[in-house]
């Protein structure tokens, strides 16, 4: 009973224990398991832990990858999420969870063309999901090509027609094409937007603007004033475009007109500054204005009479000075056709044309002009400058292949020699063409040897190439010969950044420290640097120097909650937790409602806990765990030490108050119902631990399995009745004998009381004998319980025999004993037994010691010392006067002692357990048969033995034992009347051998 209730403790123990060290399995699905469940319940960091751990027992699990990356961009630890999350896209390019991921991630860190690139991946897979659409427009808008955006939402539109929010966006998006196209003098374009808006919604103000602004800058005020009459049809009353429409008649010259349009106005306030100021002065002008004092008009009407070639070019030139391009076209346009092959008027058309972003006509006239002109140097340059725009617009486009081809052909022409090796260079990067890159670069370096910039670009080649050494010795040389030019600087400190962050994600941990230092004695004050230094000495581990690093980095950024939160983590893995919560302690009050900080507060404090635990202060460690679960009531590792410690140190009621108190206020908590199941259990009240035990909430099926089990055993403790049958074989090497015992065991159990009743016979050659008995023990106290008993027999056994024993239950496992007994054998032979006895549970072992000590009274012969004879005497009989010879004899007290050492090993989950015994002494120990302890003979003897119980079911078990005892049994002795010692003059040494089988059952 008592080993049933240790090897139950010691499982519970080991169970929380796995929980509470940080879940520490053997099998990386169960870290996916208990990553997941963090996930779910948005406890990232110990989600990145948990899926960290699982990668070192599988590092190719893609699942614990894909955890892993989420938990840091949840964290904010984008490369680290980008570089985890790239592995697992390299392997499985089509889960749509990465992917988004993915986005997430380049997102954030405005990397807009891999964000793009995932987003289009995505869309393959699902081609109709509009909110990814959205988001692909929203990061065109934010990189600043609407163009792309327009694209995107045309085709989404197309899915969605009628669909507001999209028709809303598309007319932003073309607004914001429309001013472009007008920052960039693209007139015709901007037209052509704008009108699509209108005629899409007639009623969009801000169209109205831009197109009236594109016409005034075409220098078409008619067609502006038409837009603007347009503009208030859907608007009569808006002031911008009243004013608008006033100034446009007024710089046409109808004052007449604007002067009605004022007096038609409606008599609204807003228009009182119009009535009031702008009338009058329309009025003056009126007077005075004369249409024909404007030179560039006059010079039209000539050009349009007669073709005057004077007046053409004042025309064209004004035209295109004063940017009226529509003018320009117009009258170049006339020109060409009478001088088709005008040098100077296809120049000026291509001048028309370049400002006026009409890429496809200028390109087209540029080469057309080149083949008529294929030595003029203007066209020339021209040509190649259309072809540079071209290969930059590839490279836009990511078509690095074509982008390479028109550089190539670059290299020849001397304006664009430079810039089109330094691109190609830019290209073989970019497509980590590090081989051809290096060829290239070195070629740029032989073009301008002087030049630092190429060479700093072959550092940052070597940079990329991941050759850190090489390419900081180039950058420190560059240092050295610019010392004023902190540009260096800053690059050989971003390249021991890269250099060290590359060392991390290859575990060398010991190789960062001298490269962060190179660094800061550049920048002591580098964020970066100084966050990698402190990294890296958590990981090597040296914490005294990522202490000293975290109070560094705090010198310079006092308020920095990253750097906080790092110190605080390495006091804590140096035991200093006292620093460590003063720091996070400080924290709370900018923070009061962060999550992250109270979880990493309640780490500290658990971990404290844990220090206190080891050094037996309990209570102290007791109020650090409960201070721990208060601030983080989702992590049960606190919960489930504090509840430990209440069962080991303190007593089970005291234990049941806690958890009682703890319930009260988290009444829904399986953790804490579960463990007062435990205290039930080491109580012994089987039903209540039944009841509580049921509310243990497990996901690992082995932890389920063993839960399931150790059920069943409590339904089968808190049956009543209990019954056990044994049978023994004896058998001897040394004494021609073969004899056989079996026993009945019954018990039954009230409460805190057990009654039992035993009957045994044993069988030999010279008879039989029978033994019966009743037995009764009780649990008195939390760790104090004892039993009595009295036996009646024959033959074989005591005439009868009364016993008595009581168990103290200690801390740690440790229990005493003391028994007495009183025997009186059928020779009316008594023996008194005093029994002592200790034992100690270490988690699936149990070893107890016993000495037992007899005193008896025994008869021995006396015998001649001379001779060694036993002395006669003649004796008369009174009644019939016959003489008989009868040995003389006297009374002894003799002692006689027994050491016994035995040990139960549990062997598996069902409790099945492998003993081992051996006892030694002058009086002999039975383990088979309590009952036979006090069979006292005069003789020494040894006894080891073994056996295994096996737990069919949590009902029934069977126990097999064997055992072997070799004693030296006294055959003739010599007493000395003088001293009273009796001499041993022969011994027989007999092997014994037991085999004995129980039964057990309850019901």
């Amino acid at each position: 009973m008592k080993l049933s209730k240790s090897i139950c403790v010691f499982f519970v123990i080991v169970l929380s224990q796995l929980n509470v060290n940080s879940q520490v399995y053997d099998s990386s699905d169960l870290y996916l398991e208990e990553a997941r469940k963090s996930d779910k319940n948005q406890n990232f960091t110990r989600a990145a832990k948990m899926s960290w751990r699982g990668l070192q027992i599988s590092p190719n699990d893609l699942d614990l990858k894909t955890i892993l990356g989420k938990a840091n961009l949840q964290l904010g630890r984008y490369d680290t999420a980008r570089w985890v999350l790239r592995e697992v896209y390299e392997r499985r390019r089509k889960d749509p969870e990465v992917l988004h991921f993915l986005v997430n991630i380049e997102e954030s860190t405005k990397r807009y063309s891999d964000a793009i690139c995932f987003i289009n991946e995505l869309l393959e897979i699902t081609p109709y999901w509009k909110g990814l659409w959205i988001r692909k427009i929203t990061i065109y808008k934010e990189m600043g090509n609407f163009e792309e955006a327009e694209r995107a939402l045309d085709r989404i539109r197309q899915i969605y027609p009628d669909d507001k929010d999209l028709n809303d966006e598309y007319n932003y998006i073309m607004l914001e094409n429309g001013n472009k196209a007008i920052d960039t003098r693209d007139f015709k374009e901007a037209n052509k937007i704008y009108t699509t808006i209108i005629d899409e919604t007639p009623d969009n103000i801000d169209a109205y603007k831009g197109i009236i602004k594109n016409e005034l800058l075409k220098g078409n005020k008619e067609y502006a004033l038409q837009y603007t009459n347009r503009a208030l049809m859907e608007s009569p009353n808006n002031l911008v475009f009243v004013e608008k429409k006033i100034g446009l008649l007024q710089e046409l010259g109808r004052h007449a007109e604007a002067i009605t349009y004022i007096n038609s106005l409606d008599k609204l306030p807003q228009f009182n500054q119009i009535r009031t100021t702008t009338l009058p002065f329309l009025l003056q002008e009126s007077a005075s204005f004369n249409q024909y004092n404007d030179a560039y008009e006059v010079n039209k009407k000539l050009v349009e009479i007669n073709g005057n070639s004077e007046s053409q070019n004042y025309v064209i030139n004004n035209a295109l000075g004063k940017e009226y391009h529509t003018d320009a076209e117009y009258f170049i346009n006339k020109a060409l056709k009478k001088n088709p092959n005008s040098k100077e008027l296809l120049v000026k058309q291509m001048q028309l044309y370049k400002p006026f972003k009409d890429a496809d006509k200028y390109e087209k006239l540029v080469i057309a002009n080149h083949e008529k002109f294929p030595n003029d140097t203007d066209i020339k340059y021209a040509v190649d400058e259309i072809m540079f725009k071209r290969a930059k617009q590839h490279i836009a486009n990511k078509e690095y292949d074509a982008a390479l081809e028109i550089f190539t052909e670059l290299i020849s022409s001397p304006d664009f020699t430079k810039e089109a090796e330094e691109n190609i260079f830019a290209i073989l990067l970019f497509q980590n063409r590090f081989d051809e890159a290096s060829e290239q670069i070195d070629k740029l370096i032989g073009l301008d040897s002087n030049n630092p910039d190429y060479l700093l670009k072959k550092s940052t080649l070597y940079q990329r190439m991941e050759l850190y050494d090489d390419a900081l010795e180039i950058t420190r040389s560059l240092e050295t010969q610019y010392p004023l030019n902190q540009k260096y600087t800053q690059v050989y400190i971003d390249q021991t950044t890269d250099y060290a962050r590359y060392l991390m994600r290859e575990q060398r941990y010991a190789q960062v420290l001298p490269v962060v230092e190179d660094g800061l004695t550049r920048e002591n004050n580098n964020k970066d640097l100084l966050d990698l230094a402190i990294n890296a000495s958590s990981a090597i581990p040296d914490y005294p120097k990522g202490i000293n690093y975290g109070l560094s980095a705090l010198s310079f950024y006092p308020k920095n909650k990253s750097f906080k939160l790092k110190l605080s983590s390495l006091y804590s893995k140096n035991e200093e937790y006292d620093k460590a919560f003063a720091v996070l302690d400080s924290l709370k009050k900018t923070y009061p409602f962060d999550r992250k900080l109270k979880n990493s507060l309640a780490e500290v404090l658990f971990n404290r806990a844990k220090s206190k635990e080891e050094q037996g202060l309990v209570d102290a460690a007791l109020e650090d765990y409960d201070s721990s679960f208060v601030l983080n009531p989702n992590d049960d590792g606190a919960l489930t030490r504090m509840t430990n410690l209440h069962i080991d140190k303190k007593t089970y009621n005291e234990s049941l108050d806690f958890l009682n108190q703890k319930l009260r206020r988290n009444p829904d908590n399986n953790l804490l119902k579960f463990k007062k199941g435990v205290v039930f259990e080491l109580l012994k009240e089987y039903d209540s631990a039944y009841y509580y035990q049921k509310f243990k909430v497990t996901d690992n099926p082995y932890d389920l399995e063993e839960w399931k089990r150790n059920l069943e055993t409590l339904q089968a403790e808190n049956l009543r009745n209990s019954l056990a049958a044994t049978y023994l074989e004896a058998s001897s090497d040394s004494v021609a004998f073969n004899t056989s015992l079996a026993s009945l065991n019954f018990t039954r159990t009230y409460d805190k009381n057990t009654y039992g009743a035993d009957i045994n016979y044993a069988a030999r050659t010279s008879g039989v004998g029978i033994q019966g008995g009743l037995n009764v023990s009780r649990i008195l106290t939390e760790t104090i319980y004892a039993d009595v008993g009295f036996l009646l027999g024959s033959r074989f056994f005591p005439k009868f025999k009364i016993y008595g024993n009581a168990y103290k239950g200690f801390k740690n496992g440790y229990e005493a004993q003391v028994g007495l007994s009183f025997a009186r054998l059928q020779n009316d032979q008594n023996y008194i037994t005093l029994s002592l006895g200790a034992a100690r549970t270490w988690d699936d072992i149990w070893v107890n010691a016993r000495l037992s000590l007899s005193n008896t009274n025994v008869e021995q012969f006396e015998r001649d010392p001379a001779t060694g004879d036993i002395i006669t005497q003649s004796v008369t009989d009174p009644n019939t006067g016959l003489v008989s010879i009868e040995n003389v004899t006297f009374s002894q007290n003799v002692f006689y002692t027994n050491l016994m050492i035995q040990t139960r090993i549990t062997v598996n989950a069902r409790k099945d357990y492998f003993s081992l015994i051996a006892s030694g002494g002058s009086a002999p120990f039975d383990q088979q048969l309590e009952f036979q302890e006090n069979t006292f003979l005069n003789f020494s003897n040894v006894m080891i033995g073994a056996g295994y119980k096996y737990n069919m079911t949590p009902k029934t078990s069977l126990l097999v034992d064997g055992t072997w005892i070799n004693f030296k049994s006294n055959q003739s002795t010599l007493f000395d009347s003088t001293t009273g010692q009796v001499t041993i003059l022969d011994s027989i040494f007999t092997n014994q051998y037991n085999l004995s089988l129980t039964l057990a059952t309850r019901f």
